[in-house]
């Protein structure tokens, strides 16, 4: 059973400056799932996010102490430094990560466990941490995040773990799964704010471990189409944006020069009581005149997220198309090995992974290769026996016996 840590999109800025500039922040890091989750039995937990991870109290309280001092980055797409997209994970030197496409805003001065109300199942237990983003260097940013915030959207965020100094690697309860791995010793590295859902391959949660045990040569293919895709698509989303906070600026600035004209009347009101009746008419029409431009503002919110909704059937097409594309390279009889995973893909794409769906085609590949193997060595080795009895027959009934077998 999976939970969706896209549930806990929490990310709170203060609106109260510190004397060095900075602002206060808190983000829920991820969800941390009961103690019953972990099936002994079956080696897994029972329970875990869109990432397969299933984040255990015990263990996450272990790694508290290294949130502080973790970095807050976003990865910036704009040079005026407001629009933001994944982790900004470029390469890896020394086994290490680099994110040398990232911009630290911010600093985590604090983690903890504890409880907050989630919309659809009450109150669950989560990860959290606290600390400051610098508003002085990222001032457009934050102005950013307020006007969102006012408007109820928020930031999406993803956490990002490490192996521990006393670690090559993550360690796992039961070893590294798909689904239902439980990290137990690991270190917390950092939070990415991300502009893109973390369904999205670049915005999942990141675990540093060992070299991803995908097949390279695979995970090339169309790789180049697939990130022009994005890249369009944020665009798309981009300019739909500055279209929209273009005309929000336009509307508010139309609404207080009202507002001023509304004070110019009352002032006007006050001071010439035998005109009050036409001072009220003018008061009464301006009031109607804000009211539609209130509503034509409230007309482009529902338009933007119409788009917003029409990115998503946008971003779950090209992932069946990528699907399409990367099974070309396969047969119908081997297509059909994952047949079941593929269909569960093709209904809801943007939980779905299609380094698994080939990995499963691979697999089944492999077994009926080493069948075929098996069978072919078997009947080689049935007609060199034959061979050996016709040489034995052929001795018994000799030409120089005067005797023939015929």
């Amino acid at each position: 059973m999976k939970g969706g840590d896209e549930l806990l999109r929490v990310f709170e800025v203060s609106n109260k400056k510190s004397k060095n500039g900075k602002r206060w922040f808190k983000a829920v890091l991820h969800r941390i799932y009961p103690d019953s989750c972990v099936d002994d039995v079956n080696q897994v937990g029972t329970e875990s996010n869109l990432n397969g991870i299933t984040w255990i109290r015990e263990y996450c309280e272990k790694a508290l102490p290294t949130i502080k001092g973790m970095s807050l980055r976003c990865e910036f797409i704009d040079d005026e430094r407001t629009e933001i997209h994944g982790h900004g994970y470029t390469d890896r030197a020394d086994g290490d990560p680099l994110f040398e496409n990232a911009s630290v805003i911010g600093t985590f001065t604090k983690g903890y466990i504890d409880e907050i109300e989630d919309d659809t199942e009450g109150k669950i237990l989560v990860c959290i941490g606290e600390g400051e983003i610098d508003a002085l260097c990222y001032h457009s940013f934050v102005e950013k995040l307020d006007e969102k915030a006012e408007m109820g959207v928020y930031p999406y965020g993803s956490v990002e773990i490490l192996h521990t100094d006393n670690n090559k690697e993550i360690i796992y309860k039961y070893g590294y799964k798909e689904e239902g791995r439980i990290p137990v010793e690991f270190n917390y590295s950092g939070y990415a704010l991300l502009g893109i859902p973390p369904a999205d391959e670049s915005a999942r949660i990141i675990e540093f471990n060992e070299e991803e045990q995908y097949k390279e040569d695979l995970m090339e293919l169309d790789r180049t189409q697939v990130e022009e895709i994005v890249k369009q698509t944020i665009k798309l989303l981009t300019d739909k944006d500055a279209e929209f906070d273009r005309l929000k600026d336009e509307y508010t600035e139309k609404i207080e020069e009202l507002n001023k004209c509304l004070a110019v009347a009352n002032n006007e009101k006050a001071a010439a009581e035998k005109n009050s009746d036409d001072v009220t008419e003018e008061l009464e029409a301006k009031q109607v005149e804000i009211t539609d431009l209130q509503k034509q503002i409230d007309d482009l919110i529902r338009e933007n997220e119409e788009l917003k909704n029409q990115l998503k059937e946008m971003e779950a097409k090209e992932k069946v198309d990528e699907l399409n594309k990367t099974l070309d390279k396969f047969n119908d009889h081997e297509v059909a090995y994952a047949e079941d995973e593929i269909e569960a893909f093709k209904e809801n794409p943007m939980d779905g992974d299609i380094d698994m769906i080939v990995d499963i085609i691979l697999k089944e590949i492999g077994k009926a290769a080493k069948a075929d193997a098996d069978e072919k060595k078997a009947a080689d080795e049935q007609n060199s026996h034959k061979g050996d009895i016709f040489e034995e027959m052929h001795n018994s009934f000799s030409v120089n016996d005067g005797l023939s077998i015929f």
